[in-house]
């Protein structure tokens, strides 16, 4: 039998990577009062790291302090939407604009089968959907040369607001579609070394004009 390393995390850390989960996935819908005494009691811990989590969640823009309410979960706009990919293409453009040119057969390889797996999972897998958005993203800039980069860009694709978006706020087979032509167009401009193709089809890439309302709870 393997012996799992023990998790030696803080307990603050793990309750919030499971209350961030809850929030992403829309089991937590927008509106809903976290307060403290409840959730540590759904949790099973005490009410110290929730204190924690619940400060560190407003920080984050995905709750609200309201007083004699608790902390309420923020339904996010479409101009908060549109921020996070604004931020993202600036840095997935200056990735691409370095990189171009550049890939190997065998990360375009990884990227087209990247693309055509999102193609063939259930529409309704926005867990999978995310996972396999974002390591298509994260190997657009692994060949431009900047660890920093990476490293930043890696950090917008975790944070709890961006899983929320792709999670409860873009959803079903038109958007799963959409996302599969996005990709295969620009490996197309990747394969092509056409730098400026692939950062112009790289601002519209998860985009809609209008986004789905946040749906009901999804079950995992």
């Amino acid at each position: 039998m393997t012996v799992q390393p023990k998790d030696l995390r803080p307990l603050a850390e793990k309750v919030y990577e499971l209350i961030t989960a809850d929030i992403a996935t829309g089991r937590i819908p927008s509106g809903t009062a976290l307060v403290q005494e409840q959730v540590a009691a759904q949790y099973g811990v005490s009410r110290t790291p929730v204190r924690d989590v619940l400060t560190r969640l407003t920080l984050e823009g995905l709750t609200t302090l309201v007083p004699g309410r608790g902390y309420i979960i923020n339904q996010l706009d479409e101009t908060e939407i549109s921020d996070v990919f604004d931020v993202r293409y600036a840095l997935e453009a200056l990735a691409v604009q370095r990189a171009c040119g550049h890939y190997t057969p065998q990360q375009l390889l990884r990227m087209s089968s990247l693309t055509e797996e999102t193609a063939l999972i259930d529409p309704s897998d926005n867990l999978e959907l995310f996972r396999l958005g974002q390591a298509f993203h994260i190997a657009l800039v692994e060949q431009a040369g900047n660890s920093f980069l990476l490293s930043v860009l890696t950090s917008v694709w975790n944070h709890p607001i961006q899983k929320r978006i792709t999670m409860t706020y873009r959803q079903g087979a038109d958007y799963q579609n959409k996302v599969v032509d996005d990709h295969r167009q620009i490996l197309d401009a990747l394969r092509a070394k056409d730098a400026n193709r692939a950062i112009e089809l790289l601002r519209h890439c998860h985009d809609v004009t209008d986004p789905n309302r946040e749906q009901s709870p999804v079950e995992l």
